[in-house]
């Protein structure tokens, strides 16, 4: 079984650390909010730059899969991973 979740990166044109959401509204609204915070904590900052959003379409990991990962350092995204796709680019 096949679902999508959506994810927006936290640095410009990386995807470590990245945030995820069950929607892309609220994956938009995630990244507004980030965006807000960063400006209230250092209004003189420079811009973030594009921040892109993602829809990853996943599958469902069975027992064995997660016996695996509990089992190796892969990490669950990596291997429940079927496809990526950029979405949108939210930019200041």
């Amino acid at each position: 079984m096949e679902f999508i979740v959506y994810c927006h990166q936290i640095t410009s044109g990386s995807d470590v650390g990245m945030h995820f959401s069950a929607t892309l509204q609220e994956s938009k609204a995630r990244v507004a909010e980030y965006r807000a915070a960063l400006r209230q904590i250092d209004p003189t900052s420079e811009p973030l730059g594009a921040l892109g959003i993602y829809a990853m379409a996943l599958r469902m990991p069975d027992v064995a899969t997660i016996i695996d990962i509990l089992n190796s350092p892969e990490s669950l995204l990596a291997t429940c991973l079927v496809r990526k796709k950029l979405v949108t680019l939210i930019v200041d």
